[in-house]
């Protein structure tokens, strides 16, 4: 793709690293001006920087995706900035897997915690980014799920089922506002190697993620961003209400292929 999404202005969330900053990179890529907006504003900034010392647009915001009131200043920016929105990237989420266990043992606070920052905060980013698309005359919301939403676990409890609550609350909003030329999607990635990943996922998680991928390798940010782009542009446009499972096939196969493997 080339300068598909030129003229568009676009909101990432958890943009300074992982899956957001690529994605970030991608869509300035691609012509967007893009307000790369993170928890660590230090990070943002960096990446901001960096899209624009490679030519793009950016500019960076703090984000805190629990609290209404940075959602709302986060729109505000955008508003005042730009003039405009016709990208969001609802990307923010995570968990503590210390204590996101099973659903006797997983810690209540956690539960809450994590749907805040997992489905609370896209409910909110939709919210009052979709006003601010009917001005601008429609828009593409991405939202990131996850292969977790999809099957049952052992543990991340909460985090599965606040990222299945993802992908119905995507089907809502693209059923709500279809007529005002609003389309939303929701991704679920597989094991996406991101620094974190490498960092903190134990050696027998990954290997058991590798043993069940289809695909030659498990995934890499780049993997989503570019859905991410496709998905945001106007060679999208009649994607809509959808939830798309990048994830190398992880999800598709029997258990006589697992046992197999």
């Amino acid at each position: 793709m080339h300068n598909t999404l030129e003229g568009k202005v676009a909101v990432v969330t958890g943009s300074g690293s992982g899956i957001g900053l690529t994605t970030a990179q991608v869509l300035a890529r691609e012509g967007a001006s893009v307000v790369v907006a993170d928890y660590d504003e230090a990070s943002a900034k960096a990446v901001a920087e960096g899209i624009c010392s490679d030519g793009g647009k950016a500019s960076a915001v703090f984000f805190d995706a629990r609290s209404e009131d940075s959602v709302k200043q986060l729109f505000n920016f955008t508003r005042e900035t730009y003039g405009a929105l016709h990208i969001l990237h609802n990307n923010v989420g995570a968990t503590d897997i210390s204590k996101d266990l099973n659903v006797v043992d997983l810690d209540l606070d956690t539960w809450d915690n994590t749907f805040k920052l997992c489905l609370k905060s896209v409910l909110m980013g939709c919210k009052f980014a979709i006003p601010l698309m009917i001005e601008s005359g429609g828009g593409s919301i991405i939202n990131t799920a996850s292969s977790s939403g999809v099957y049952g676990d052992v543990t991340n409890t909460a985090y599965g089922v606040a990222k299945a609550g993802v992908m119905s609350l995507t089907q809502y909003v693209a059923t709500q506002f279809g007529d005002k030329k609003i389309r939303c999607n929701a991704i679920s990635p597989g094991l996406i190697m991101t620094p974190a990943a490498e960092k903190y996922l134990p050696k027998e998680i990954l290997k058991a993620f590798e043993e069940q991928t289809l695909t030659p390798e498990v995934g890499k940010p780049e993997d989503i961003a570019e859905l991410v782009a496709y998905l945001a542009s106007d060679a999208a446009r009649y994607i809509t209400g959808q939830n798309i499972r990048a994830d190398g096939g992880l999800t598709i196969h029997t258990p006589i292929f697992a046992a197999s493997h």
